[in-house]
């Protein structure tokens, strides 16, 4: 009888306590809906101190709601503190990784924004704010310099968003690394469409044409001195037609790039170009432009 009395003694300690908690609980949830913040934040960390006191789990979305409040309260550690203890509790929702990213990205935490991004473009590809999520992670990938992640993101991305400049830019750079030059074809010709002076495009496009035009031309000659004959030169002449349209390209690029940008290595180029062109006289004068500026 005497231990019943002290089961039932610790049983009715428990529930006087677990009603005190919900009490304090519910009177931090008016609270917060009357806009009451301060209350509420009160009350919620009371409880999570009286449940931890105890020994017990605190449920993660408790740590959630407190830091909405802590967050209404422009007391942004102490709410970033509470995300972070609800995402450690198991809480999962859009508005925590959208909360913790904008968080993560103030304090130029690259790593842990990455990591709240990628919660919310895998758990909710449905999310309202998917969309601009998608473009941040993007833009942290390039950052990171995660170029295949960036890469396999892309197809996630808005249509409206990848015909901005910004993003065709960053694009652009991201198959630049990849090496994935047919793409950077397209990519640098719509960039020069919507930004004439962009430097990279622009360089892009001058070496294109300049390694085009070479590399036949090399090819052409070498035939023709092994074998000197009408049929020959006759191939050879043919290739004047590709080659010379590809290095004016190359050359009016470089020439752009070098008023823009005047790079010796831009001079360099335009020297070559015009000494494949047999222009000894031009060909000179940028060489000679080549130890003035860089």
């Amino acid at each position: 009888m005497r231990i019943y009395r002290i089961v039932l003694g610790f049983f009715v300690l428990f529930m006087v306590q677990s009603c005190t908690t919900t009490k304090l609980v519910d009177e931090g949830e008016t609270a917060y809906q009357e806009g009451n913040y301060e209350s509420a934040l009160t009350k919620w960390e009371q409880t999570i101190k009286e449940i931890e006191q105890k020994g017990r789990m605190v449920d993660s979305s408790l740590y959630y709601k407190t830091g909405m409040a802590a967050l209404k309260l422009n007391k942004k550690g102490k709410a970033r503190q509470y995300f972070e203890w609800a995402y450690d509790g198991g809480y999962s929702s859009p508005e925590l990784y959208l909360l913790l990213s904008g968080m993560y990205k103030d304090i130029d935490n690259l790593t842990l924004e990455i990591e709240a991004l990628e919660n919310y473009h895998k758990k909710y590809p449905d999310g309202k704010k998917i969309d601009s999520m998608n473009v941040r992670l993007f833009e942290t990938y390039m950052e990171s310099k995660q170029w295949n992640k960036a890469k396999g993101l892309w197809p996630d991305i808005d249509g409206e968003a990848k015909s901005e400049l910004e993003l065709q830019k960053a694009w652009f750079k991201v198959n630049k690394e990849l090496e994935n030059d047919e793409q950077c074809d397209k990519l640098a010709d719509q960039i020069l469409k919507k930004e004439p002076d962009n430097l990279a495009a622009l360089e892009w496009n001058a070496f294109k044409y300049f390694w085009k035009a070479d590399d036949l031309y090399v090819k052409e000659m070498k035939a023709y001195k092994k074998n000197r004959t009408t049929e020959q030169y006759k191939k050879l002449l043919e290739a004047w037609d590709k080659i010379w349209p590809d290095f004016r390209k190359s050359r009016d690029y470089f020439k752009k790039l070098y008023d823009l940008n005047p790079k010796s290595k831009y001079a360099k180029y335009i020297g070559r170009i015009y000494k494949r062109m047999d222009k000894e006289q031009k060909a000179e004068y940028w060489f000679n432009k080549m130890d003035r500026e860089d």
